[in-house]
């Protein structure tokens, strides 16, 4: 019995194929529901004014973003948009450049207007992610953020 050569370039075929059609993706919720916490102000205002402990016990996605590093220490990366379909598309290219934590890349779901941060990091194997763009609040609906 022979096998012809074409079989032994198959599982090669399937398995380089499989690298690039795996994404990670992760979904951010519309809307998330908070509880009141302590706020005090580091510095000295005026007289006439007072902090109010107004709050919004639910808020609305408003952004997704990308940083280089943890969203604290503030190193956010633009996205270029693109147009796939009709719907623009934010962008981002996330290529490690070297193995050190601070060059890990993080995506956070922002709500309220970055009143809240939900983050997580990214897998260092990813390459691009990208999200679709969303005007206003996403409804009802989650969004989701994919990275190959």
């Amino acid at each position: 019995m022979t096998i012809s050569p074409t079989f032994h370039l198959l599982p090669g075929i399937v398995l380089l194929f499989s690298q690039y059609a795996v994404a990670w993706e992760v979904s951010c919720p519309a809307v998330i529901d908070t509880q009141s916490s302590a706020v005090s102000l580091k510095s000295d205002v005026p007289a006439a004014w007072q902090l109010s402990p107004r709050y919004m016990s639910r808020l609305w996605l408003s952004s997704i973003g990308v940083t280089q590093g943890k969203p604290e220490n503030l190193m956010d990366l633009k996205p270029e948009t693109k147009k796939v379909n009709g719907e623009n598309w934010s962008v981002w290219e996330t290529e490690r450049v070297s193995d050190k934590e601070t060059d890990r890349y993080w995506v956070s779901c922002i709500y309220g207007h970055e009143q809240i941060w939900l983050t997580q990091p990214i897998p260092a194997s990813s390459t691009r992610c990208k999200t679709r763009n969303f005007e206003g609040s996403p409804e009802d609906q989650s969004v989701s953020f994919i990275c190959n």
